[in-house]
């Protein structure tokens, strides 16, 4: 019996940064730090348009649901809304936008988490759409300070009410 052993070349691993055999185990390339980081810069000077656009799709998806009975329709626009509320608050989180990200994961761990009934969902995914939306039209970035404490107060009582 004859064993013959190829030896391929990972070209990932290049790509990532690893093809520098001399380095220390979890070396990044700096070229390739610089171009993530030039990514990233203009992926967050597009960002409040994004989160709008965003924001627009969840209105429109949410205003759908809102008056939907139980079935299966309802169930698919309440994944959209998770899917949706997840990618707003990684924009957010990369972008510097903290308080919209933290009510976008509020509402996505709602959703993700929760079965409670359909009143209870109308007036707390209500709740998280209308703090989003005044977040981002007065162009609060972050998650401290007296406006962000009222805006997280006011879905904490939406939240809080049906527990």
């Amino acid at each position: 019996m004859k064993v013959e052993i190829y030896k391929l070349a990972n070209h990932l691993k290049g790509l990532m940064g690893m093809r520098f055999q001399n380095q220390a185990e979890g070396f990044l390339a700096p070229e390739a730090i610089e171009a993530a980081d030039k990514l990233i810069a203009a992926l967050s000077a597009d960002c409040p348009r994004m989160i709008a656009e965003h924001l627009e799709k969840l209105a429109g998806l949410w205003k759908k649901m809102k008056e939907m009975p139980s079935s299966p329709e309802r169930t698919d626009l309440s994944e959209q809304i998770f899917t949706l509320a997840h990618e707003i608050k990684d924009m957010g989180a990369m972008c510097g936008y903290t308080l919209i990200a933290y009510f976008a994961e509020s509402l996505r761990d709602y959703i993700g988490r929760t079965d409670l009934n359909l009143k209870a969902q109308v007036v707390i995914i209500q709740a998280h759409v209308d703090a989003m939306q005044i977040v981002h039209r007065q162009g609060y970035k972050e998650e401290a300070g007296p406006e962000a404490e009222e805006l997280k107060k006011m879905v904490k009582v939406a939240i809080d009410k049906y527990k």
